[in-house]
């Protein structure tokens, strides 16, 4: 018996001397990290920026919008979101879609006036939760911004989904260290999961955005809103690294909303050459070309299509592509001073 105790004794040191080693290496917290990503939010404590949270149910296939910059056109002094986004309310709400995300650009001015207008205008009349990946007009004033409205970076499983939303505002032009923790992270886990067919990633900036024959021509209706982070070579490293080699996984979607702000390039759709991960941008700025994206997803893929607000028509958003956008550009040629 004593003998049996000497070797409880010996392999439980062991284990211990094992725990502290792989510890100090960091592989628990990497072994952990492939099944629990940092900033991960359960779905059922997740709350929008109108503090609604998601369907209670764990769906298998659900339905959300897409909308970018809100605020519309600077153009316009009442301080409200897009005339036409407020004008589709109870059609959207009637759709009952399982939520909305903004991409970034809510409001032009980071105050309480704009936000409190945001939220008596649009956010208090949806009955689904709206989440948002802050624009740099929503964080002029950060620390009021994340006082009213919580974290600016996160991630959760919903359904066949992991969803991840990104502040691409904390550094220029690119992921802070954290961000890049958060988003490889979460596609880990994704791609370990089972339960999960399709990664979601959204941002502000339109960081993946790489059209050289658009580049060269800066037309101003077939170009972002701003142009200073094309070519950024911090983010393309993580779709060289992380998303691409994901995608030939699992489908991935990325999603902008730097664009639109006088009806530019908005919406834009592009797919992969190699690899199912597609490419979608879209934002609104007081003009027809108004429009949000519907999503759809089931077991059997992801589905979208671009909803034009004037009217509320509907258009296969593969219509948008990059020949679509260099056909304007030719057609226009304005470019930007």
């Amino acid at each position: 018996m004593k003998q049996r105790w000497v070797w409880v004794g010996l392999i439980a040191a062991g284990l211990a001397v094992i725990a502290l080693v792989t510890w100090r290496l960091g592989i628990l917290s990497r072994l952990y990290r492939t099944f629990v990503p940092v900033g991960e939010i359960s779905a059922a404590q997740v709350r929008g920026l109108n503090n609604l949270g998601l369907p209670q149910n764990d769906p298998d296939e659900f339905d959300f919008f897409v909308a970018g910059h809100l605020y519309g056109s600077q153009e316009i002094k009442d301080r409200q979101p897009d005339a036409a986004l407020l004008a589709a309310l109870p059609a959207l709400s009637q759709a009952s879609p399982d939520f909305l995300v903004s991409l970034g650009d809510m409001v032009e001015q980071s105050n309480a006036e704009e936000f409190g207008l945001l939220e008596s205008t649009f956010l208090s009349q949806v009955s689904f939760p709206v989440f948002n990946t802050v624009g740099n007009h929503d964080v002029t004033d950060r620390s009021l911004y994340e006082a009213r409205y919580g974290q600016t970076f996160f991630t959760f499983k919903y359904g066949p989904a992991r969803l991840i939303f990104l502040d691409t505002e904390k550094a220029k032009c690119k992921l802070d260290e954290p961000q890049n923790y958060v988003l490889t992270t979460a596609v880990a886990s994704a791609l370990r999961d089972r339960e999960v067919r399709y990664i979601f990633v959204f941002m502000h900036k339109t960081l993946f955005f790489q059209n050289e024959v658009l580049a060269a021509q800066r037309d101003r209706m077939a170009g972002p809103n701003e142009w200073k982070c094309y070519g950024s070579k911090t983010f393309q490293g993580l779709m060289d690294e992380v998303l691409i080699p994901a995608a030939a996984q699992k489908p991935v979607y990325l999603f902008a909303g730097d664009v639109g702000a006088w009806g530019n390039l908005t919406p834009y759709y592009e797919q992969h050459p190699h690899v199912p991960l597609t490419m979608l941008m879209t934002g609104l700025g007081d003009t027809s070309q108004d429009n949000i994206l519907h999503i759809h997803v089931d077991e059997s893929g992801v589905t979208f299509e671009s909803i034009f607000l004037n009217d509320m028509t509907s258009q296969p958003l593969e219509e948008f592509g990059p020949a679509y956008w260099d056909e304007i550009a030719t057609k226009n040629s304005q470019p930007i001073p």
